[in-house]
């Protein structure tokens, strides 16, 4: 889709035109001032077409630009989890470094006894 010239409505700042994009950002200038907004992004909460819709080029982008999101916050989560589990020791599984030894030594013990 080619932005530059598109017209676009923000909710504050009224009817705008795109005057660059470069595939992340895009700039508009409205009558009060220049606004650079982040692509697609924008078009969630701010923006709007001229006519005050959101093309489906722009909603695919979108949906794209979410799905991306919610990797990128999956895959942190998981890490997350990972770094947690690791600090975790389970009653009665403690890792000691010593398995086995314990046992060796109360058989060792018990034998002497009898």
């Amino acid at each position: 889709m080619v932005f530059e010239n598109l017209e676009v409505k923000h909710k504050k700042f009224g009817v705008g035109t795109v005057i660059a994009y470069n595939g992340k950002y895009m700039t508009v200038k409205f009558e009060s001032a220049e606004k650079v907004f982040v692509y697609p992004d924008a078009f969630e909460k701010y923006l709007t077409l001229g006519d005050g819709t959101v093309s489906e080029e722009i909603a695919e982008d979108i949906k794209a630009s979410n799905i991306a999101k919610q990797t990128i916050i999956d895959k942190k989560n998981a890490e997350n989890i990972h770094s947690m589990l690791k600090g975790i020791v389970i009653p009665g599984k403690e890792n000691t470094g010593h398995e086995g030894e314990e046992e060796e030594g109360k058989n060792s013990e018990q034998e002497e006894l009898i």
